[in-house]
């Protein structure tokens, strides 16, 4: 008998017995197995949005090996001290095929229809992004209107130089107080009326990017408004400025310089009212870079070899005063990237060797708590890298409710503040952690729900976006938090949502309603399943009856006499 030999065969799939030693938060939330792959097979399969945490690798997408090291000029212990931030989770779009940081207020309710089990969760889309109160233009329509617009010979040929004032005072009134980039209305209205008093020509073909600050003021001049009073050609005014600064990217037009971040400041905040995130926080990142060519973030002094750079301002033959107009333009800028980013889950532009100084107080703005916002904004990644948990995290939400309180924008914009800090414990799968941090958050969005905010700014006919995101990610957030203190949010946040549906009637502010009505009812949906298991154990329990504890003690026998030492009570 012929002797065996010992074959080595390959095992049939063997790739799928591979142990994956990180399986991603939905399948190990659901206890199901996970291929480790990105989507993973089962996520991919029902749909859900699959999401690894940033501390764990797969197998299935593991990194080739590390190069061999390299010498360094810094010494060991000063390299051992840097540490890397974890990166936060992330979340497949596979619609669009793109990544989104589990952070930003498109992944919210998704995220948190997940938590709740709903079926399906509410898709990765951009639930309450502004108010809706502008149609957004097909390709084809804005073709047509860039066309004409970029034929125009000046901005004389949509408005009148009265039309034009009534817009830009109608701008002064609502967006300035804010976003005080410009040095007063006086001023601005004197560059104005002399730029004007060639017909418009001499401003279009010298000046072309104050045409494009004048138009895009007009136009959120229109949109700021009276919404049955909005100029009949704010969109021809619109695409007026946005082409000159279009057109500036691509040649000459103009030399880089302060009009320029001003215009690409009001693109920012026109196209964060109107239109998708994309477009908005682009033109916050360009904004930035354009700050950076004028050096803007790099605080000028009198002794600085850089003073040169102030020559360039074209408000104010004074030092001083162009030294504050830069501080602000790029303090608006700042906040402004910093905010857009955090909501649409990119980075914000960091410029090296910044030296940003807060502006002086402005007489009727808040100029200086838009700078405050900022470094909140701007510590909230570092101090996350920390730890949700920790006390200097705890700090920003502090900071936010030291805010100013007699302003309603403010009450507005530090809320949107705080949903940015409030989103990360959702993504985290986590509560917000000490009472402390509740309280503050709390009385932060309390704030602005209050009739002194967002319901004040109703009535004065503003039109800020955060009006409908502010209370729908509300009640995204506290029903992940699901904390009595969170939860007394949702009367009032849903009450504004539905008075902001019926004051528009735009399909935004009816989508964000319903959206948050589905959440809702998928949380309580959850909760009266956990209370019906709750009864069901209590069926099992004693009747509910008076217990004559009494009559037990002087049935207990002691079998005796105990040493005294004995404690029966410990």
């Amino acid at each position: 008998m012929p002797k065996r030999r010992q074959v080595n065969r390959p095992q049939p799939n063997a790739q799928h017995r591979q142990r994956v030693y990180a399986a991603c938060r939905d399948c190990r939330r659901r206890r199901r197995k996970c291929d480790g792959s990105q989507p993973c097979g089962p996520c991919q399969a029902y749909g859900y949005a699959c999401t690894y945490d940033a501390a764990e690798t797969c197998p299935a997408q593991s990194s080739p090996a590390p190069p061999p090291p390299v010498r360094s000029r810094h010494p060991p212990e000063t390299a051992q001290r840097r540490v890397t931030a974890a990166e936060p989770p992330l979340i497949v779009s596979r619609a669009r095929g793109r990544l989104l940081n589990a952070t930003s207020a498109v992944a919210l309710p998704h995220i948190v229809g997940q938590a709740l089990s709903m079926a399906p969760p509410p898709r990765l889309h951009s639930y309450a992004w502004n108010l809706g109160i502008r149609p957004e233009q097909r390709p084809e329509e804005d073709d047509a209107s860039g066309g004409a617009a970029a034929s125009a010979s000046s901005l004389s040929d949509y408005l009148t130089l009265a039309e034009c004032q009534t817009l830009c005072d109608v701008y002064f009134d609502a967006v300035h107080p804010l976003f005080a980039f410009f040095p007063s209305r006086g001023a601005f209205m004197r560059r104005l009326t002399q730029g004007w008093g060639a017909g418009g020509d001499d401003s279009r073909r010298q000046q072309p990017n104050w045409t494009a600050v004048v138009a895009l003021v007009a136009a959120l001049g229109s949109l700021f408004g009276p919404v049955s009073e909005s100029h009949p050609r704010e969109g021809d005014v619109k695409h007026l400025g946005l082409a000159i600064l279009d057109r500036a990217l691509s040649s000459p037009v103009a030399a880089v310089d302060m009009d320029a971040v001003a215009g690409w400041l009001l693109r920012a905040l026109y196209t964060r009212l109107t239109t998708r995130p994309a477009v908005s926080c682009l033109a916050s990142h360009t904004a930035m870079h354009l700050a950076e060519m004028m050096g803007l973030h790099r605080d000028v002094r009198g002794d600085d070899d850089d003073a040169a750079a102030l020559n360039v301002a074209a408000w104010s033959d004074d030092e001083e005063q162009q030294r504050e107009s830069r501080r602000r333009h790029i303090c608006v800028a700042r906040f402004l990237n910093l905010l857009l980013a955090a909501e649409y889950g990119l980075s914000s532009v960091s410029l090296r060797h910044a030296r940003y100084v807060a502006p002086a107080p402005v007489p009727g703005a808040q100029i200086d708590v838009l700078h405050a916002m900022s470094a909140v904004l701007d510590a909230a990644e570092a101090r996350d890298a920390a730890g949700l948990d920790s006390d200097d995290f705890a700090a920003l939400f502090r900071s936010l409710e030291d805010m100013p309180r007699s302003d309603a924008t403010v009450a507005l914009f530090a809320a949107d503040v705080c949903l940015c800090l409030l989103r990360r414990f959702t993504a985290s799968a986590r509560r917000p952690g000490p009472q402390a941090v509740v309280a503050s958050a709390v009385a932060v969005l309390q704030r602005a729900l209050d009739d002194d905010g967002i319901p004040a700014l109703l009535a004065a006919g503003r039109t800020w976006w955060n009006m409908l995101s502010v209370p729908f990610q509300t009640v995204c957030v506290c029903v992940a938090a699901d904390d009595a203190g969170m939860l007394a949010l949702l009367p009032p946040a849903m009450a504004l949502l539905r008075r902001i549906a019926d004051t528009f009637g735009s399909h935004m502010a009816a989508e964000a309603l319903d959206t948050a009505r589905q959440v809702i009812t998928a949380a309580r949906g959850l909760s009266d399943a956990k209370l019906a298991l709750k009864d069901a154990a209590l069926a099992h329990a004693l009747p509910a009856e008076d217990i004559d504890w009494a009559s037990f003690d002087a049935g207990f026998d002691m079998g005796g006499d105990w040493p005294p030492v004995v404690d029966w009570f410990l």
